[in-house]
């Protein structure tokens, strides 16, 4: 079995590297990355279809795609590899929580891969603004989380939303916890500007519902969401 890796983020952004790094340890299958040359967070589902799209083989594992995280999924198991099993997408630097999951690239990314009859999971990061994420922390977790999804039960049609909480150095490690997806409206707060609105959401304060993913992620453990095709 091979896998893909792919982000929202680029390429280049720390969150990859560390889904690559925590693949590594838990699989001696080929990992090949495939993700977008420049950041594409909030892009949603987006795919481009009137351009071409470049692409630039850094190695024989390792491709940029100038476009969008679904635009990479596409290309890099239709057309770029042949053996491709499983798409693994992020880590996202921000957490991709409830109705988070309709604008995010990183959930795009393996919403595509289940479209296509692969098993896919979604990493995300919720990130406090006063705090640097840690990158090391976020990929033993990854690993933690993949020991447990790789062994299970694949439903067809499904793939699965993980998202990790923001904790202070020495916090206790995190549970794991299964739960829904909380479907409360996205966050809409703004401020007005001279020339219109400018978007302040603040996740850490998001409302929830008792036992779904913003509630746990938010209460500092690992939240795991199966997440349906509509």
């Amino acid at each position: 079995m091979a896998f893909l890796v792919t982000n929202d983020d680029g390429i280049d952004a720390p969150g990859i590297h560390a889904l690559h790094k925590a693949l590594f340890q838990v699989t001696s299958d080929r990992i090949a990355v495939v993700a977008p040359k420049h950041h594409q967070s909030g892009c949603g589902h987006r795919v481009n279809i009137r351009t071409v799209i470049p692409v630039e083989w850094r190695s024989q594992t390792e491709v940029s795609v100038d476009s969008t995280p679904a635009d990479c999924v596409r290309l890099g198991v239709n057309y770029l590899y042949d053996d491709i099993k499983f798409v693994v997408s992020g880590i996202n630097g921000g957490c991709n929580l409830g109705s988070d999951i309709y604008p995010s690239g990183t959930i795009a990314a393996a919403r595509e891969a289940t479209i296509h009859g692969l098993r896919a999971i979604a990493f995300s990061n919720f990130k406090r603004t006063d705090w640097e994420l840690d990158w090391e922390r976020a990929t033993q977790w990854t690993v933690r989380v993949l020991h447990k999804l790789l062994d299970q039960p694949s439903e067809p049609g499904t793939f699965w939303s993980v998202n990790f909480p923001h904790l202070e150095p020495d916090a206790p490690e995190p549970e794991i916890v299964f739960c829904s997806l909380c479907t409360r409206p996205l966050l809409t707060e703004f401020v007005k500007q001279e020339d219109g609105y400018l978007y302040v959401g603040d996740d850490i304060n998001r409302k929830s519902d008792s036992g779904t993913d913003v509630d746990v992620c938010l209460s500092g453990n690992i939240a795991i969401t199966q997440i349906r095709l509509s």
